[in-house]
């Protein structure tokens, strides 16, 4: 616990070297009105976050962990016949404190995305919360996550395994559409460019860039079979290699054919909306799931209540890489698609 105060202590003081953040306990600290600086500081402390996470699976850490009152109430569901158990036994008491770390952030966060609800101006009495009063902020972190280390074992663990698995699927949901649409937004952005200033130039550099990615993702996929695959094994690993890289191809014929080209909708660069330049709630309810996320991959989608035996296996992280490279596949096979089904629906 002396990592979580220590670094959140830390923290509690970045604002205000900052130059840019509120704190009632700290005159020189001026409100911030910087929403650049604002998101910042909530990213850098979802990162102080996952740096604690990563302390509390470090080998040694099981002593003081331990220590807790109630913390390993309980046991663990270990094999007697386990000659590892007592070794690996840290793993299971590192992953019930990155839930509980992960925890008081989603809390955090969840709770600060209702209180934003329809903020639409800065001139909102709930936007000067969000912007400032860093210090109350930073403490009420670190006591929502000392008080999640005194939570009861119980069944815990297993309804926030559920609801860390909702929130990490809804994030990298979230993320997948941004990165598709990031992708079509760079290729119209060069292709308007190339159309209206030196062709040759922007043809060139979208070429490049285009052929860089290829050469790539072929390095990789070389790399993939020659350390995760053996000529005499692993049909599992071979399986989805190859999969994922006929589905890669035949995405790629698809978006080159005329009819998809013909169809694809060029977008108008919109207005900026009045008022705040982003959602405050959707912002917060992202770095709740993002926390979710965090967790979920630190403890390789496992549950600290499941057995040893099974949180050894490696299989639900690749299954849910696995099912999410299909469903970016899936997204992005649809953006292409979608304009030639849809033919009423303005996709500008």
């Amino acid at each position: 616990m002396g990592a979580v105060l220590g670094v959140f202590s830390l923290a509690s003081w970045v604002p205000c070297l900052c130059g840019g953040a509120s704190c009632l306990l700290c005159g020189c600290c001026p409100n911030s009105k910087n929403s650049t600086l604002t998101r910042v500081i909530y990213a850098f402390i979802l990162i102080l976050g996952t740096v604690v996470s990563c302390i509390m699976l470090a080998p040694g850490m099981d002593a003081h962990l331990k220590k807790i009152p109630g913390f390993c109430e309980g046991g663990f569901k270990i094999k007697a016949t386990d000659r590892n158990a007592d070794k690996d036994c840290y793993v299971l008491v590192g992953y019930k404190a990155v839930y509980r770390i992960n925890f008081a952030l989603a809390i955090f966060f969840f709770v600060f995305s209702l209180l934003m609800l329809k903020v639409r101006t800065s001139k909102d009495p709930r936007a000067a919360v969000h912007n400032g009063f860093w210090f109350f902020k930073i403490a009420a972190i670190v006591g929502i996550m000392v008080g999640s280390f005194y939570i009861p074992g119980g069944s815990f663990a297993s309804v926030w395994f559920y609801v860390g698995m909702a929130g990490a699927a809804l994030y990298i949901l979230i993320q997948l559409v941004l990165l598709i649409d990031l992708a079509h937004s760079w290729n119209e952005s060069w292709v308007n460019k190339m159309e209206t200033g030196n062709p040759r130039a922007w043809y060139a550099a979208l070429l490049s860039v285009t052929s860089l990615f290829y050469v790539l993702s072929i390095i990789f996929v070389a790399v993939f079979y020659t350390y995760y695959t053996k000529a005499d094994g692993c049909t599992e690993n071979k399986f989805f290699i190859s999969i994922n890289l006929i589905l890669c191809v035949a995405v790629s014929i698809l978006s080159i054919h005329p009819k998809i080209q013909d169809g694809q909708p060029r977008r108008a660069v919109d207005n900026e909306k009045e008022g705040v330049q982003y959602s405050y709630s959707f912002f917060h309810i992202m770095l709740c799931w993002a926390s979710l996320y965090i967790m979920m991959t630190l403890t390789g989608w496992n549950s600290p209540d499941a057995s040893f035996q099974t949180m050894a296996s490696k299989s639900p992280a690749v299954w849910v890489k696995i099912s999410f490279s299909w469903l970016c596949l899936t997204l992005y096979v649809w953006t292409l698609v979608a304009p030639l089904v849809l033919t009423n629906r303005d996709f500008s």
